[in-house]
């Protein structure tokens, strides 16, 4: 997965009268997809992208768009956490989550945290468009079909779960422990404190992250990508 930025120089008065979009998505190959499909609507310019949650937010003060096309899942912070500091620092930029992420909480998290609208990568043309639109307008957008597959869709969705971007400091230690390969009472004596206490941590990581056993939480757990995170690790 590619995290690099670059940034799309505005060259002409039919390119200035156009919709300024910025996206925020950690492939590269889908972001120069969505730029030339955009490009050539004739309604908006992609003046920069990248990759990165950390960058996202220079690249939004430099360029000032009026819409930011964002994915849920990115390198460098949470989807979630992004949609929440561009929201409270750019209240007038418009937010259209374009993802693969399918848990049925997304809907209400993203639009809690500021997002106008939400779809689903495999939609159509129009539908992209049509959103483009509504949030450019400050309106709310879903699409019926990703409306549907998000009702639909089980708790314990296989893609990533944006309940994760709301768990704390320690929960996130242990998880990094789960995905190591730590057992509970490795845990316990790393943190210095009790086993009894990892069993109850344990307990409410699997109830939050809705997950059914000790198995599940150890997938989740390596699939997210806590066994690489640092330096804040144990």
């Amino acid at each position: 997965m590619d995290s690099g930025s670059s940034v799309a120089v505005v060259r002409d008065s039919a390119e200035l009268s156009s919709t300024r979009v910025v996206l925020v998505d950690g492939q590269r190959l889908f972001r120069q997809a969505l730029s030339a499909l955009l490009a050539g609507q004739g309604e908006y310019t992609v003046v920069g992208e990248t990759g990165c949650a950390d960058e996202a937010l220079e690249l939004i003060a430099t360029l000032q768009p009026a819409v930011v096309i964002t994915e849920l899942q990115l390198s460098g912070g949470s989807g979630v956490e992004l949609i929440a500091q561009i929201h409270a620092r750019f209240p007038k930029v418009a937010i259209l989550v374009l993802t693969t992420v399918r848990a049925r909480d997304a809907v209400a998290t993203i639009r809690r945290a500021g997002a106008l609208g939400y779809l689903l990568k495999d939609c159509a043309g129009t539908q992209l468009r049509a959103a483009l639109r509504d949030v450019a307008c400050g309106r709310w957008h879903q699409s019926r079909i990703a409306s549907t597959r998000t009702t639909c869709a089980p708790l314990r969705d296989p893609n990533v779960s944006t309940r994760a971007a709301y768990l704390t400091e320690r929960q996130r230690q242990i998880l990094r422990s789960v995905a190591r390969g730590y057992g509970t009472r490795e845990i316990a004596k790393m943190l210095g404190v009790s086993v009894r206490a990892i069993h109850q941590q344990r307990e409410r990581l699997r109830a939050t992250l809705q997950l059914n056993s000790t198995a599940e939480l150890t997938r989740f757990a390596v699939r997210e990508g806590f066994a690489e995170e640092g330096p804040r690790a144990l």
